[in-house]
């Protein structure tokens, strides 16, 4: 193992001097900013997927991030949207078509597939991004972000041949700079969808020439290139032409290199961030904290490392999910009597150490773009538990599996532990834990392999819609979030007035009675809304991350602690 880890560590460092002899004039930075060096953290979880359609969690979009860039994104301090690879949007006066104008002076990254050919960000770049996200290829798993939303999005899901030479009809490009998105619906919410770390623009050149191994070979705009990705990680290097500046007029990247490591058995991520090895910690269970961190004596002797917290409020929210579909769930009685049986304050007080928020109103965290207009009412009830399961079709001694992606001894493992033995005591429900990784896990659930899971969720743009549309029956296309296979009609038509509705109130409205319906017909049992926390060495400044969990190294630097 020590030799493995040798071998890797003189490899990384012989990219590292690469990169950095690369430059023969050393950029200098105004405003105490400083450049050079690498930065590296530990995943959460290993991710394959470098390609933003593809991605399927928030660990995907953190690898995605680097390389590809947005249309737009979301400030969320002052809960507007910013432009980003677009300069200006407008709307026509009936909200009939949004047009767009390309930012310029945007370049793709270098790569031998444009062959000395411009590299410049082109509207037809866009288009070709957005038909991408509208199609049925097997690397798209966002086709339900905008087929209800853009004219002829549906019609060209639906074409088997995948005609990308004419693409969606409503997505028209004007110029070399400007394109047209005919709309369905007089929503605005297509803005806030464009914002998707999913719908990042890609090169249309690096697809015609890489076709199904575009994800091997990532072309974006972004702050980074894509070096290398082997079994310890993946490799970024600094974008020399990256467009953007901070507000000192400095030309960003300030990093030369970014590393995200994988895991391997035996490898201990806390003493890699404490012995310095690493620069942040993007998940942190909560019984470790302090073990972590030490005590105020270890902190008065100089004995613990200078660090900085970046805290998110509660918008990943946490819950047991069903195949509606198929037994012994495609039996709401059954779900019911689950919903009922889980006692959501307990978790939060007993395993969670007060640090999470009971999901007692429904799947939705109260948000500045979500509101509830109901009264709080605790959904645990154990007379009311039994009572569905004795109108249910369960069978006494029935198993039941229960797939989870937690680590053994951890908080979240300890309470899953204590539901299914609690469940088991109260309701006789034969439930069995199966620990999995969470790309195991998501292979089993969609390959109909798994019927109960525990799953989490973080709204992947600012609308209370991205909470819903996993559970609207009128969703195309492979999404991985379309697990529950729940179908209503009565949420689908809710929904549709939602989308469709402009005024803020009536809309928030509809987006409560749709949560009614959920905590009504339990496709999913919510149970607590965590915060994000992500640690960083204090030496590693300007670092980021969103209440997506979407980490920013854009503006990135290292400066030694003095």
């Amino acid at each position: 193992m020590l030799k493995i880890y040798y071998s890797f560590s003189v490899f990384f460092l012989l990219i590292v001097s690469c990169s950095t002899s690369d430059h023969k004039d050393k950029l200098i930075a105004e405003g105490g900013r400083i450049y050079g060096g690498t930065a590296s953290y530990y995943a959460s979880e290993k991710s394959d997927h470098i390609f933003p359609m593809s991605v399927i969690s928030m660990y995907d979009q953190r690898v995605t991030a680097p390389i590809f860039e947005t249309l737009l994104s979301y400030d969320e301090d002052a809960q507007k949207l910013v432009s980003n690879l677009i300069e200006t949007y407008s709307f026509s006066d009936d909200n009939a078509y949004l047009n767009l104008k390309i930012r310029q002076g945007v370049y793709f990254h270098a790569d031998s597939c444009f062959m000395g050919q411009s590299r410049k960000l082109l509207a037809s770049d866009v288009k070709f991004t957005l038909d991408f996200a509208c199609s049925r290829h097997a690397l798209n798993e966002q086709a339900q972000l905008l087929t209800p939303k853009i004219t002829g999005a549906q019609d060209f899901l639906n074409d088997t041949s995948m005609n990308f030479s004419e693409g969606v009809s409503g997505i028209e490009v004007l110029s070399d700079s400007s394109l047209r998105l005919r709309l369905i619906d007089s929503s605005q919410t297509i803005l806030k969808i464009l914002t998707h770390q999913s719908l990042a623009v890609i090169s249309k050149k690096a697809f015609e020439t890489y076709g199904n191994t575009i994800a091997d070979h990532p072309v974006g705009t972004g702050p980074f290139t894509f070096k290398q990705k082997s079994a310890e990680g993946i490799i970024f290097e600094r974008n020399p032409n990256y467009w953007r500046s901070d507000n000192y007029g400095n030309k960003l990247p300030f990093l030369d290199t970014l590393m995200i490591r994988f895991q391997k058995e035996g490898e201990d991520i806390f003493d890699s961030f404490t012995s310095q090895k690493t620069d942040l910690l993007s998940s942190i269970p909560i019984n470790e904290i302090n073990s972590l961190f030490g005590s105020l004596s270890d902190a008065q002797k100089g004995k613990n490392i200078l660090h900085k917290v970046q805290h998110k409020k509660g918008v990943k929210v946490n819950f047991l999910e069903f195949d509606c579909n198929t037994a012994p769930f495609n039996d709401s009685n059954l779900r019911k009597a689950i919903y009922h049986a889980v006692d959501r304050q307990e978790i939060c007080r007993d395993f969670l150490f007060g640090e999470g928020s009971p999901a007692e109103q429904g799947l939705l965290p109260s948000v500045p773009f979500f509101k509830y207009t109901r009264s709080i009412k605790n959904p645990y009830n154990l007379r009311l538990a039994k009572s569905y399961l004795q109108k249910s079709k369960y069978k006494e001694g029935e198993t039941i599996l229960f797939h989870v992606s937690t680590k053994e001894g951890s908080p979240e493992d300890k309470w899953c532990l204590n539901l299914v033995e609690k469940l088991r005591r109260t309701l006789g429900l034969n439930l069995r834990l199966e620990r999995k990784s969470f790309n195991e896990k998501m292979t089993l659930i969609q390959s109909g392999l798994a019927s109960m899971w525990m799953s989490g969720f973080i709204s992947d743009y600012p609308d209370a819609e991205s909470f819903l549309m996993p559970y609207y029956s009128k969703n195309k296309g492979g999404s991985s979030h379309k697990n529950s296979h729940f179908v209503s009609l009565e949420f689908d038509t809710i929904m549709d007035k939602a989308r469709a509705e402009m005024e803020p109130i009536e809309r928030n409205e509809y987006f409560n009675l749709c949560v009614d319906i959920l905590n009504q017909k339990v496709p999913v049992v919510p149970l607590y809304f965590e915060d994000l926390v992500v640690v960083f060495n204090l030496r590693l400044r300007g670092a980021r991350v969103n209440s997506f969990g979407v980490l920013d190294l854009s503006e990135a630097y290292l400066k030694p602690i003095k």
